[in-house]
């Protein structure tokens, strides 16, 4: 219940009142397509009706993005990593193949060319084809720099020969055996041999409220894997409070430019995102290195969803 004073809240008492996932989802709600039905207050609270519909993807009957706040996910994903000034001009993203990532990489001209890697061909192929996911990962498999590879990215990444600036890996999350398999030292080591000197790596982490010793523990076997590393979340209503973790050759300053392409959701200072919550630290005491002579990301990710 609102809290009172002489029958109105001030400013700063309706500032703070609310969910913060409630305030993050409506300012990117309103930023799409809506349609304000009511907007006004009473002499107790703000008051808005709001009428919007989302586009939803779901593999396996798990929802993978709603359109309504992906942007708050794929910006944070992508925009970081560039904001540290870094050159990249290769970029490699494995999974992905919804467009949406790829979608804020071509945003930057000093991007020459993206291999983008997943096992998927019939994902990628709505991507290209079902107009309002066309419209929405706005036309990325169609630009010139893009080239599409439908196959394994385990695969993808032993036979490969190129260095790249960026790494985006958008894997499923580690729910069975065979996806924890796509986060092992072994994997992320080999993936070390294909990075650029000053390149950086950014994987997805999973839900850091729900299986918080399963982002760290990614964050841990990255760094296992001979990686310096950073960790940062974002906060999306669809999905919870989201975790990131980045990795490097060399030590990572977080010293950021301003994002210098179109964008909506991130916070001014990028730096408030790599900022934990002591609760969330202490996981990192249980976090483990998933290895493919240890591979427990799945049990861990199922202990921690029960």
């Amino acid at each position: 219940m609102a809290k009172e004073k002489n029958g109105r809240q001030s400013a700063k008492e309706l500032e703070l009142y609310g969910d913060e996932w409630d305030r993050i989802g409506l300012k990117e709600l309103l930023a799409g397509e809506h349609d304000g039905l009511y907007k006004g207050k009473s002499k107790f609270q703000d008051i808005q009706v709001i009428r919007a519909e989302d586009i939803r993807l779901y593999l396996n009957e798990q929802l993978q993005f709603s359109s309504l706040d992906e942007r708050i996910y794929h910006e944070a994903f992508v925009h970081v990593p560039f904001a540290l000034g870094r050159p990249i001009r290769s970029v490699l993203v494995l999974g992905g193949g919804d467009g949406l990532a790829l979608r804020e990489i071509l945003k930057y001209e000093s991007v020459e060319e993206v291999d983008l890697v997943d096992i998927d061909g019939k994902v990628v192929s709505l991507a290209k084809k079902v107009p309002v996911l066309v419209k929405l990962n706005e036309r990325s498999f169609f630009d010139k720099r893009v080239r599409t590879h439908i196959e394994d990215a385990k695969q993808f990444i032993e036979r490969n020969e190129k260095v790249y600036d960026l790494m985006i890996i958008d894997f499923p999350d580690p729910t069975n055996e065979l996806l924890a398999s796509l986060y092992t030292r072994e994997l992320f080591r080999q993936l070390h041999a294909s990075l650029s000197d000053h390149g950086l790596i950014v994987c997805q982490s999973n839900a850091l409220d729900a299986t918080p010793t399963v982002f760290w523990s990614i964050g841990m076997t990255l760094a296992h894997a001979g990686f310096h590393t950073q960790a940062y979340h974002t906060i999306i209503p669809s999905f919870g409070d989201w975790g990131f973790q980045m990795a490097a050759k060399t030590s990572i300053s977080l010293k950021f430019n301003p994002v210098a392409v179109p964008h909506r959701t991130l916070p001014k200072q990028l730096s408030t995102l790599f900022s934990f919550a002591p609760y969330y630290e202490e996981y990192k005491k249980g976090a483990t290195v998933n290895s493919a002579s240890n591979l427990i990301l799945h049990h861990i990710f199922k202990q921690e969803n029960i």
